[in-house]
């Protein structure tokens, strides 16, 4: 009987290999994300193109990718399919990735600027058509204030938007390794 057991346990451990090499992203020295062989990854290439694929290989310092581009059209009834555009293999090297996207964009309104630039806009054009309705001076000594705090908001809004990014940028903080 345990013969049998050791036999049977010893022809299943052929069967099982290790995992193969791990593409590791790093934030300073925490792990934020983790691919293998067969995962899809989007990425900015260093021309700022962006890839998107399956990784096939991941060798030393070089990956290999099968470009991909899922596109959503139109069936022969009009309804919308997905539809999966494949361009190639790519061989790069690690150092070759320039960004990737973040994995939870922090694309709310608030955060990104577009809350107030939207707002302050509205206000100053509906100021402006009360305004000309009302027969009012639009840069009245009573109106101007409130343009004024309009034209903040939207400047606000503008800062907020170009201060954020929504991308990971590979550098000093960000860094892209590869594991055996």
């Amino acid at each position: 009987m345990k013969l049998t057991v050791l036999i049977i346990c010893c022809c299943l451990s052929f069967g099982v290999s290790a995992q193969k090499d791990l593409l590791l992203l790093k934030h300073k020295t925490k792990s934020v994300q983790t691919w293998t062989s067969g995962s899809y990854i989007l990425f900015q290439f260093s021309s700022k193109q962006w890839i998107e694929g399956i990784i096939k290989s991941i060798k030393n310092d070089s990956l290999l990718i099968d470009q991909i581009q899922v596109q959503q059209v139109g069936n022969q009834f009009g309804y919308p399919t997905l539809d999966t555009v494949h361009f190639g293999l790519l061989k790069l090297h690690i150092n070759e990735v320039y960004a990737l996207p973040q994995k939870n964009f922090h694309t709310n309104m608030l955060n990104n600027g577009t809350l107030f630039i939207m707002g302050s806009t509205a206000y100053v054009f509906l100021n402006i058509v009360n305004s000309l309705v009302k027969n009012d001076a639009i840069l009245g000594s009573d109106n101007l204030p409130k343009l004024g705090i309009a034209v903040g908001g939207f400047v606000l809004g503008k800062v907020l938007q170009s201060t954020h990014k929504n991308i990971i940028q590979i550098g000093p903080k960000y860094t892209l390794s590869t594991i055996k």
